[in-house]
């Protein structure tokens, strides 16, 4: 493979969006592949006053006159499991002296994580999670799926088809749904390889000491301090404009293929001037998004319940199914987009003043702000799970104000306290039925403060884990199609063996593995830890399944 980089000054590249993968990609290109970054293009239907950076974003809004917070996602990290990510973050300035992951590394050490209540069940009744309260027959199904290869699952098979009841209702599934964001209808193929790579973690499930945030959200962390460098840099960021669709040519005796045009349009869908692509260019293209067709209500309105048959899918999709029609070997984007019922997850963030919600929080898990865990509500019909964070989560955060970020598997359910489905309730609403289920709701006088004095902001994300449903091989391209010559697919649809979807480190390690075939052949991509192959984990492991 010929060397792209600084040798040829004049190959362009074009990316669609600033999600993870076109930054990840960018950032790459231009740190350790010695790129030009006045060659770089990112085309980004959002203009420059909107949210950008995918899942991975955060904003600040006045209202009533006072600071209110929201995000769409919020991820979560860990040492082993994330290799890729962490070494992005060692290649992102954060400011004129350390990096993102210097930054990362010493917030964590301020900051560390230890759980003590791990899961909230019935009537406010506190659980550590020691026990995860599987018996020896799901115990066996789970050493058989870990040691089962993909090739011999059935397309499509999904989690319920391996385990049985009892399964679903045991401490180990509540923690793990309340991390990962599984259901019992998605991937068992993608459950096995979360098993694998968090095999190392089982034994630390209850007090999740290797649990790691960022400092602060994660697009003030590493999102923004990227986008910064790459524009001092010279990458040039394309607003409201968009990849609507690409020209392929073909050669018959080779069945190689190039990208020889690229069609741009407004992010309102009008028409502008297409781009001729040499074949010595090169496009990274992300395919399907999470946060598509994402719809926000207020504290005193429901979401706007988005229009899902398929017409408005946004760039990434809509980009996809185009490519997909017109060339073999890029995937099935209607895989995933089959059943929004079961792809739909909600999320709402809360920012609280005046400090009585952080005070009765920290008594209630007897943990300061920023060393808990994700908290599942176990009696929740709206499979509730509560993100808490060191504050201030944004960095400038007034001192009186706590931001937390809950997430909603069940929101079509009718509430225990509040008797609606999630999606029919305003903010305020929402915010009543969670703090029933903390139990904060049994003094009028604090209930009515927390609600008045807070703003909560619910999010309907109806393919958010669309990525998860079960799945066929062929269902998702290669980062790097078959006769490829100028481009490669990014995101969280594309295959990359052994690896989970839902992460950074997804998107992170397709952008390398893409400049790494393009641009620059001796780049290495960080390998993958499973803990099964340690001994003394295996040991640790099956204690814990005793306990």
């Amino acid at each position: 493979m010929q060397m792209k980089n600084a040798e040829n000054s004049s190959v362009a590249v074009y990316l669609n969006g600033l999600g993870l993968g076109s930054i990840a990609a960018a950032m790459y290109l231009i740190q350790k592949a010695e790129f030009n970054p006045q060659n770089i293009h990112i085309f980004e239907q959002m203009d420059d006053k909107q949210l950008v950076g995918g899942s991975c974003d955060a904003s600040e809004i006045i209202v009533n006159n006072q600071s209110a917070y929201f995000m769409q996602g919020s991820r979560e990290f860990e040492d082993k499991a994330y290799p890729c990510t962490k070494e992005l973050w060692s290649i992102i300035p954060y400011n004129d002296d350390e990096s993102c992951l210097q930054d990362h590394q010493q917030n964590r050490e301020e900051c560390r994580v230890h759980t003590v209540v791990r899961l909230l069940h019935e009537n406010g009744e506190k659980d550590t999670g020691y026990k995860l309260g599987l018996n020896t027959a799901e115990e066996l199904k789970m050493a058989k799926l870990m040691a089962t290869p993909e090739s011999l699952i059935a397309d499509g098979a999904e989690i319920t088809d391996i385990f049985g009841e009892t399964f679903f209702t045991s401490n180990y599934w509540y923690m793990w749904r309340a991390m990962f964001a599984f259901q019992p209808w998605h991937s068992a193929v993608e459950m096995k390889r979360y098993m694998h790579l968090f095999f190392h973690e089982m034994p630390n499930m209850n007090t999740m000491i290797a649990l790691e945030r960022t400092r602060y959200t994660n697009f003030h962390s590493f999102i923004l301090p990227a986008l910064r460098f790459m524009q001092k840099k010279g990458a040039n960021v394309h607003y409201d404009t968009r990849i609507s669709d690409v020209d392929f040519k073909v050669d018959p005796g080779t069945e190689q293929r190039w990208i020889e045009r690229i069609h741009l349009e407004t992010g309102s869908g009008a028409p502008k001037p297409s781009i001729p692509v040499r074949d010595t260019d090169l496009a990274f293209l992300t395919i399907g998004s999470i946060v598509s067709n994402a719809s926000f209500g207020t504290h005193d309105s429901p979401v706007d319940r988005p229009a899902v048959d398929g017409g408005n899918l946004g760039g990434a999709w809509t980009l996809w199914k185009k490519i997909a029609a017109k060339q073999p070997g890029f995937g099935r984007p209607d895989q995933f987009l089959r059943d929004v019922s079961k792809s739909t997850m909600m999320t709402f963030t809360v920012t609280f003043r005046g400090g009585l919600f952080e005070r009765k929080f920290e008594w209630l898990v007897e943990r300061q702000m920023g060393r808990q865990s994700p908290l599942p509500l176990t009696a929740s019909p709206w499979i509730l799970h509560l993100h808490t964070y060191r504050q201030p989560l944004f960095p400038d955060q007034p001192r009186d104000t706590c931001v937390i970020w809950v997430t909603a598997l069940g929101s079509e359910h009718i509430g225990k306290f509040v008797k609606k489905a999630m999606t029919e309730c305003t903010g305020r609403e929402i915010l009543e039925e969670l703090l029933g289920h903390l139990q904060f709701d049994h003094d009028d006088g604090e209930k009515a403060e927390m609600l008045d004095t807070s703003t909560c902001i619910p999010c309907l994300l109806p393919y958010s884990t669309s990525q998860f449903l079960g799945r066929a091989v062929g269902d998702r391209p290669a980062v790097v199609p078959a006769g490829s010559m100028n481009f490669a697919l990014l995101g969280q649809f594309v295959e990359i063996p052994d690896c989970i979807v839902f992460t950074t480190e997804y998107s992170v390690r397709g952008a390398i593995q893409a400049v790494k075939h393009f641009v620059q052949p001796s780049l290495e991509v960080p390998p993958m830890y499973f803990g099964e192959h340690h001994p003394l984990t295996v040991v640790e492991v099956a204690r814990a399944l005793a306990r």
